[in-house]
């Protein structure tokens, strides 16, 4: 009996099924929001309910926009605080990096690393979520003894 070599695989479900930390792809992002079986496992209720609270909408951020450029110059087009090489490798969807890369590019004018940027960015983001992020913290902790 011969194999069966023409096997469709949505690479989208595969790769967010195996990487369930990160936000969904656009196209799994979609077929999320359109109605599916109930499921049946405490695992796919756990991936269920955590896809439906990335699902929040623009309005209800909490965090208001930059509007002024100075501030966004201020705040992330600004030398590295530390080597590159110093930290560690991180993986980032491919349609940011390449979003990254270009505003590195024009905006930094070529002088500002990825690396650099993405510590503004992460910064940034502690400083305006740190509090909330200390208390999930402190909630989901449990004490090995």
């Amino acid at each position: 009996m011969a194999k069966n070599l023409d096997v469709q695989i949505d690479t989208a479900s595969f790769l967010d099924s195996i990487r369930p930390e990160m936000p969904p792809s656009a196209t799994r992002a979609e077929k999320v929001e359109t109605p599916s079986v109930p499921k049946e496992n405490a695992a796919d209720k756990k991936r269920a309910a955590k896809s439906e609270r990335r699902k929040k909408p623009a309005a209800e951020s909490v965090i208001p926009p930059i509007e002024n450029e100075e501030d966004y110059l201020e705040m992330f087009i600004k030398g590295a605080e530390t080597a590159a090489r110093s930290g560690k490798m991180a993986y980032v969807r491919r349609e940011y990096h390449d979003r990254i890369m270009r505003i590195t590019r024009v905006i930094g004018k070529d002088k500002l690393t990825l690396s650099a940027y993405l510590d503004h960015v992460l910064t940034q983001h502690f400083l305006q979520c740190g509090d909330v992020i200390k208390k999930l913290y402190d909630k989901n902790y449990e004490d090995v003894f």
